[in-house]
């Protein structure tokens, strides 16, 4: 699972297809659609020695972080260990990366995991603190199951591997937010990470989903950077039904699903809209199977845009699938 992120200054939300081929969120600054940015940080952010230069930075259109986890890996699983090489030799095979296109491009590096406190704005301390305690029995066996249902499973790198994934995301919330500060068109940001993350509800994992990445780093942008409405955008052919629950009834955050009607995890209905003070920010748009490119067009152009400008918010995460 990737994670988009881009920050909103104050503008009309656009729709494009990046060059790295995913879903990307830009904005233009003609309109006042959008709230302007303004960020007054509540708590402690993460170390910046460990980010680029704002110029850098501000000079850039696209900034990714890698993060393989190549040691969570159970031989021929459908969630492959080979997903994220495999899209990284492709972005070198296109000529997208800083190689090619210079100061346009920036990879974050030596981003820090993120911390207990971090995943636990989303999970269970007890789920957290339990899969630390795990990896010891997955070190003994080789691989473990942490999922009561069955496929998601654990290898001794697991939790390790995946407090670094979560930490890529809070990476790229603190580099487009720093970017915001010096440009009224700041770069967006993309996660290439794995252990994937949607299913993974506050309770545990689920359907090879180990921690939220996406669900994580909203809180984060939330508390760190004082960033109170966050428009999440999940596409995948399964509903991202973790996301969804971990913000249910949370007026602030504003979850939109589409997905394939009647797949895996079977949740994401039209009448699931949010409880209590989150009554109508969630909306799930399940679709038919087959449906293209004019269909997902058209949501985004007839929906989730005018979803996005009603709800006015800070900052624009995409989980794609």
């Amino acid at each position: 699972m990737s994670v988009s992120i881009h920050n909103v200054p104050h503008s009309s939300v656009e729709w494009k297809t990046s060059d790295f081929g995913m879903l990307r969120i830009g904005v233009s600054g003609n309109n006042r659609l959008f709230r302007k940015f303004s960020c007054s940080c509540s708590a402690k952010t993460r170390n910046d020695a460990s980010l680029p230069s704002i110029d850098q930075l501000s000079d850039a259109r696209i900034i990714y972080s890698v993060a393989s986890s190549m040691g969570h890996n159970q031989e021929s699983h459908p969630e492959s260990h080979f997903r994220v090489p495999a899209i990284v030799d492709a972005l070198q095979q296109m000529q997208l990366t800083s190689k090619f296109r210079g100061s346009e491009v920036i990879q974050l590096e030596n981003f820090e995991p993120a911390s207990v406190d971090d995943i636990a704005s989303v999970h269970a301390r007890a789920y957290v603190s339990g899969l630390e305690k795990a990896m010891d029995q997955a070190s003994e066996k080789g691989l473990i199951f942490i999922d009561s249902s069955g496929p998601t499973y654990a290898t001794a790198t697991t939790y390790r591997e995946s407090i670094v994934a979560a930490g890529a995301g809070l990476a790229l919330v603190d580099s487009v937010v720093a970017a915001s500060k010096r440009s009224r068109d700041p770069p967006a940001g993309f996660a290439l990470i794995r252990p994937p993350g949607h299913h993974a509800v506050p309770q545990g994992p689920m359907g090879f989903c180990v921690f939220g990445n996406v669900a994580i780093a909203a809180r984060y942008a939330q508390r760190a950077h004082g960033l109170k409405r966050v428009f999440i955008i999940d596409f995948d052919v399964h509903h991202g039904n973790g996301t969804n629950d971990a913000f249910y009834d949370d007026p602030d955050i504003f979850f939109l699903s589409t997905h394939q009607d009647g797949s895996y995890p079977g949740t994401g209905k039209f009448d699931e809209v949010g409880s209590g003070a989150g009554e109508g920010t969630t909306l799930n748009l399940p679709l038919p199977g087959g449906s293209g490119d004019t269909t997902m067009r058209r949501v985004f152009d007839e929906v989730i845009v005018p979803c996005a400008q009603r709800f006015k918010p800070d900052i624009i995460l995409v989980s794609a699938g």
